[in-house]
Order: structure tokens, then sequence, then C-alpha cells
């Protein structure tokens, strides 16, 4: 889980910077609770899911951030696919980040 902290704390200043505080502070509570806590926030549709979730939504209007999202969500979902606690949707928003990034979408 030493990974996934990791990858997740770099999400939190980020998400701020577009003023995504509720998201933010979920992570930071996740972060800083038990490793139960950590999977179930990680395996969750906050983080995974569709219409809300930081996967779908987090700093959509701006470009740049954006894809600073998808990268960080596509490094994360490697890495807790690898470790097998997963999201039913994990695997496909990763797969998707990944894709437009060789593609530059």
């Amino acid at each position: 889980m030493k990974e996934v902290r990791d990858k997740l704390k770099q999400l939190p200043n980020l998400l701020r910077s577009g003023s995504e505080n509720y998201q933010a502070t979920q992570i930071e509570t996740a972060l800083a609770g038990t490793e139960d806590g950590l999977k179930s926030y990680i395996t969750s549709n906050e983080l995974w899911g569709g219409a809300g979730s930081i996967a779908d939504q987090a700093l959509i209007e701006t470009r740049e951030s954006r894809r600073r999202v998808e990268a960080l969500l596509a490094d994360l979902g490697e890495i807790q696919m690898k470790a097998g606690v997963v999201n039913v949707r994990t695997e496909m928003w990763a797969t998707t980040f990944r894709q437009w990034q060789r593609q530059g979408i």
C-alpha cells in the first residue's frame, strides 16, 4: 500500500489548485486513516465511479490540470490492479487515461 499512498498523496494539492476542496479532503482523510479505510476509499465510486467521481470530473475545466489528474490516476490504477485492490471501473479508467496519453488527447 506504500505505492498507493505515495501516488494518492500527490492528488490533494492538485485538486485544491482547482478549488476541488471536497475531493482533496476526502483523499486526505483516507490517507490519515486506517489501511482498511484507505482500501475502502481507493475502491470507492467517489474516486473511480461515474458522474461526479474524481476520475470522471476532477479539474475538467482546465486541460493541463486535468491531464495531470488523469496521469496520476492511470498510475494509481495500475498499482491497484497489480495489488488486486480495485473498483469495477478502475481498469477501464486507467486504460482509457493511458490511451489518451499515447494519443495526445
